[in-house]
């Protein structure tokens, strides 16, 4: 990972960290305020699934758990299909949920299907994680809980998202302190406010001197994925008013490991910009393209639905197996997965620019997984749950 990469993580990191900061303790319950802390986890950290645990009666629980899914379905009204994790309970010392809360260390199951110490609930047996970090919530030397943070795919965390939730499940043990004491024992807490106040005029001074430094993905030169999202609520806001199409497509590169291990992170660095020169060259004059993670890449197309995302859509996998790369690399072969959605007529009239750009991105990525999930190389439309 190159420096400029590396600091667009830490400034998604300080945006998680100060979107949990200013959540309005004396307006919110406990449960309030987990449900929203996990909201802005699961936005900035691209994060499948995340939750919290908290003893009770000598057994971890689950009182509070969010995902892309479950934010999809909670803004529409749909029924959500992990309602059920909310039963999950751990005694301490058991599973790595257990694990974390006993040490009161990080834990990294790499590969849940290969752990040993990961146990699974009944209603994760058919959508089990692939990787798992369960960050103890500490208070001091206290522990108040468990954070925990999945991923469909093994090996997923990376060390900088290890560290993330660790910042991350230590600041939320310092909010549920003073939580706590504001609303239980009622005392002043104007100290720790001020210096909760100076770390926010920090974070926003950092923000702002590196914000158009942060607007550019230095290896492919494309756009990158906080611009997108400014950006693409822009977009968003006109096709509402002149009531014109606009879809979205998530293109993720299949197997890029592959490619780093056999042949290099250089030339895996050479066959992503090779990538963007294609996503752009097929791209029209108006459309947004950005590179949203390492091998993952977002296209929003204003005044086109999905039948004219599905030919982009087609173009591009044709010429990525078609990929040059020159007579060093002749071996180098790529597919990739692209799930696909529109805005369509009877979108939440409610939803924000914000919230439907969020819904967009979150049905992409659903699609995508379909495509992941079917054996990869294809493109898929999202389609809406059809309710029984």
């Amino acid at each position: 990972m190159d420096l400029r990469e590396r600091f667009f993580n830490l400034l998604d990191s300080l945006s998680a960290l100060r979107a949990l900061s200013q959540i309005n303790l004396e307006r919110v319950t406990e449960a309030e305020l987990l449900a929203e802390a996990l909201d802005e986890l699961v936005r900035y950290q691209n994060i499948d699934h995340c939750s919290v645990f908290r003893m009770e009666a000598g057994v971890l629980r689950c009182v509070s758990g969010r995902s892309m899914a479950e934010s999809h379905a909670e803004i529409t009204g749909t029924p959500s299909a992990r309602a059920t994790a909310d039963s999950m309970a751990f005694k301490p010392g058991e599973g790595i949920v257990g694990i974390a809360y006993s040490s009161a260390q990080l834990q990294y199951c790499r590969d849940c299907s290969q752990s040993s110490e990961f146990i699974p609930h009944d209603s994760t047996v058919s959508d089990m994680p692939g990787s798992l970090i369960s960050a103890p919530i500490k208070m001091g030397d206290k522990v108040l809980g468990v954070l925990n943070a999945s991923h469909p795919m093994a090996e997923y965390f990376e060390p900088w998202q290890q560290h993330t939730l660790s910042l991350f499940s230590s600041c939320l043990g310092q909010i549920l302190y003073n939580h706590q004491m504001l609303h239980e024992l009622e005392i002043l807490i104007d100290q720790r406010t001020e210096e909760l106040g100076k770390s926010l005029e920090e974070a926003n001074r950092l923000r702002k001197r590196y914000e158009q430094l942060s607007m550019v993905d230095e290896l492919t030169g494309l756009h990158n994925r906080r611009f997108f999202f400014n950006e693409a609520e822009a977009h968003i806001s006109r096709a509402i008013r002149s009531k014109q199409p606009c879809s979205l497509m998530l293109v993720d590169v299949d197997h890029f490991k592959r490619v780093n291990d056999q042949w290099g992170h250089l030339v895996g660095d050479q066959v992503l910009a090779a990538i963007s020169r294609i996503l752009m060259d097929e791209a029209r004059g108006g459309d947004l393209v950005a590179r949203v993670g390492g091998e993952e890449f977002v296209i929003l197309l204003p005044e086109a639905g999905i039948e004219g995302a599905d030919l982009m859509a087609q173009r591009i996998q044709e010429r990525l197996t078609n990929i040059n790369m020159g007579n060093s690399h002749p071996g180098i072969k790529l597919t990739v997965s692209i799930g696909m959605t529109e805005l369509t007529k009877i979108s939440d009239q409610k939803l924000t620019p914000s919230q439907l750009v969020d819904q967009l991105y979150s049905q992409a990525d659903q699609a995508m997984y379909e495509c992941k999930r079917e054996g990869r190389n294809r493109r898929i439309r999202f389609k809406e749950p059809v309710d029984d």
